[in-house]
């Protein structure tokens, strides 16, 4: 996602959600400084947004690790990887759905883990453990081959008897995505609130800083707009309530940061959590058009 486009819209979003804001760091419109630096406005350090009372900082989250594992897996295996089960090792046809952070060179232990299953006579790995058919009574005995892969194999497989998802019926499938049920709400609340905290030195975060000088400026609102990129936003899609149950923030420690606004592009939706105010959540349409220069207040510098 291009830092352009995640701050146009965060733009569109934080506008609707408080109001006019204008460029208060570079303006990704125009590329300039609309309020040259003075001692009140410093050249580094801004913000993104400012309005009338409101700051916004725009955080861009991207999975580069899984965004360049994607980029390998697409270069060497354009589209979902078919074949008889035995080019696979394998004797059932199989659907093989392997998470996009998963580096192409683990394809092997993949497939290794999913021989394992076939071999333990496991035919699919989202179900809830062995039900004690498999393993033995009591902590100290061995764990079967069923539960030391359906909860730790970086993937998602079953026997698909019906053929559904094969090109030819009997076909294996190894396909690569972002799963829904890779990581939780909670890993990316998390994630979220560990880019607000301080460092473990104690240390002011970027986010903080920037704020800091909101809060010096007076800004009562002073937003982090997170902006996800896809396999972020895949998480939060199942259901449009989904975005609403993220969780709440621990404001006392992320001071000064009073509200976090998390946006999708690729979904067209942004939701708002506030110390002060119940969460909110909205539709942002038409994010792709650029604003026009008055708007973005290019031709009003002070």
């Amino acid at each position: 996602m291009r830092k352009q486009l995640s701050e146009q819209f965060a733009f569109w979003a934080c506008r609707r959600l408080f109001g006019p804001i204008h460029p208060y760091d570079k303006c990704f419109g125009c590329g300039a400084m609309h309020i040259p630096p003075s001692h009140e406005d410093p050249h580094n350090g801004r913000y993104d947004f400012g309005g009338e009372d409101v700051a916004v900082e725009v955080v861009s989250i991207v999975n580069s690790s899984a965004l360049r594992n994607l980029s390998s897996w697409n270069k060497r295996h354009p589209g979902p990887i078919e074949g008889e089960p035995a080019t696979f090792g394998l004797t059932l046809p199989w659907v093989i759905d392997v998470p996009a952070r998963t580096p192409i060179g683990q394809l092997d232990a993949v497939l290794e883990a999913v021989r394992s299953m076939e071999q333990a006579g496991i035919r699919a790995n989202r179900t809830y453990g062995c039900g004690g058919r498999r393993c033995p009574a009591g902590s100290g005995g061995r764990i079967c081959t069923f539960c030391q892969v359906a909860y730790t194999a970086p993937f998602h497989a079953y026997v698909d008897d019906e053929g559904l998802l094969a090109s030819r019926h009997g076909n294996a499938v190894v396909s690569v995505s972002e799963s829904l049920l890779s990581r939780g709400l909670s890993d990316l609340a998390h994630e979220i609130t560990g880019l607000l905290r301080p460092k473990p030195d104690g240390q002011r975060t970027d986010v903080q800083q920037k704020l800091d000088l909101a809060e010096r400026q007076g800004k009562s609102r002073r937003v982090v707009c997170f902006v996800l990129d896809l396999h972020f936003a895949l998480r939060l899609n199942v259901h449009p309530g989904t975005w609403k149950k993220l969780g709440t923030f621990p404001w006392d420690a992320i001071q000064p940061v009073t509200d976090v606004v998390v946006a999708s592009p690729d979904f067209h939706r942004a939701v708002v959590f506030s110390d002060a105010a119940p969460t909110r959540q909205i539709s942002v349409r038409d994010a792709e058009r650029a604003p026009a220069p008055r708007t973005l207040g290019c031709c009003s510098r002070r």
